[in-house]
């Protein structure tokens, strides 16, 4: 039988661990950005000479593994949480209300935990290419070598969520569904909410930590003092600050996407706690909207930084004029977005009574 509490307990616990490995990730790019600089300065000690030698191939290859590690480890909670939201889908489908266990298996390019993974992934491809630059291979090379680690990553992940998915599908066709008690669904839907409000906290702390990294990342690439490294100071001085400015967008724009899902989600568990609630008003100042202000001004900071390397011609006033048509955008696409939200999940199921 699909147990009603095993299910959503399940569920909610994968998500806490999705989130604590997102901070993990965090946390050792920091400290591997840290470490790297005081290389770059001639800080580490004289028994540490061996590492000093081949600093970039060291630093990329911590990262590429953690992040290799980690990732894959969000393709496992995923197909975990494929297979606990078909269960959940089919339980509610029993009680009578919205569910579809087909539609909870099918694959959603924009959610949360692909978005994370590809994140996640693409910080294991930008070290790859870091780790064949510094075993003095060429560009085109690298870059091969790091698209390769990531295609292969991802076709892991659509083989974890299918297998997932067909096995929730027929788990969910030939087990009895057993009973909703509304007072354990809307505890589930309570927690849920909780849970979404600490998420969104944790990923704009992600984007902090990636963002606030990087600038120290690029502090130090400017004053090379090592006598000698795996790769030559001319050449980190030149690409080292435009590779680290384009992880900062790429790392900005997807915590930009997640948050709004997040914030959806948010929504949604609100409306079924409480149908005449009206959580996706535009214009208004709530805590969500300050959080995804804070990560558009990240993206608008970092995307200035990377443009001031490409667009070396433009004026400094125009490129501040793109910064801001950029933050502009990114919160006019989340108050649109909010609208749309509305129309959609404006009549939320309230739940089995």
């Amino acid at each position: 039988m699909i147990d009603f509490t095993t299910v959503t307990r399940e569920f909610r616990s994968l998500v806490d661990r999705r989130r604590d490995i997102q901070t993990f990730l965090g946390s050792g790019f920091a400290a591997m950005s840290v470490f790297l600089g005081n290389g770059l300065e001639g800080k580490l000690p004289p028994t540490l000479r061996s590492i000093q030698e081949h600093l970039f191939a060291f630093y990329a290859f911590v990262l590429l593994v953690l992040s290799l590690i980690l990732s894959l480890r969000l393709a496992r909670l995923h197909g975990g949480m494929v297979l606990n939201g078909v269960l959940y889908a089919r339980l509610m489908q029993a009680s009578g209300q919205r569910g579809d266990p087909a539609s909870a298996a099918r694959h959603n390019v924009l959610g949360v935990s692909f978005l994370q993974f590809v994140l996640v992934d693409l910080v294991a491809g930008f070290s790859a290419v870091i780790l064949g630059l510094s075993l003095n291979h060429p560009l085109p090379t690298a870059l091969a070598a790091g698209g390769a680690i990531f295609i292969l990553w991802m076709l892991l992940y659509y083989r974890f969520h299918g297998k997932a998915a067909r096995f929730a599908l027929e788990k969910a066709r030939t087990d009895e569904a057993g009973p909703v008690p509304p007072d354990h669904w809307r505890e589930h839907v309570s927690l849920s909410l909780a849970q979404a409000n600490h998420g969104m906290i944790t990923e704009i702390a992600f984007a902090g930590l990636m963002v606030f990294s990087g600038f120290g990342a690029l502090s130090s690439l400017g004053k090379i003092e090592a006598k000698s490294t795996d790769l030559p100071a001319s050449f980190v001085e030149t690409n080292g600050p435009l590779w680290f400015a384009g992880l900062m967008v790429v790392t900005c724009l997807f915590e930009l996407v997640i948050s709004l899902r997040i914030r959806i989600a948010i929504g949604r568990f609100s409306l079924q706690l409480d149908p005449t609630d009206r959580p996706f008003r535009p214009l208004r100042l709530t805590d969500s909207l300050l959080g995804y202000l804070l990560l558009a001004f990240l993206f608008a900071v970092s995307l200035h930084v990377l443009l001031v390397q490409v667009l070396t011609d433009l004026k400094l006033e125009v490129v501040f004029g793109i910064d801001a048509a950029a933050f502009a955008a990114a919160v006019l696409f989340e108050q649109v977005t909010l609208v749309v939200a509305g129309r959609t999940h404006g009549s939320a199921a309230t739940g089995p009574v």
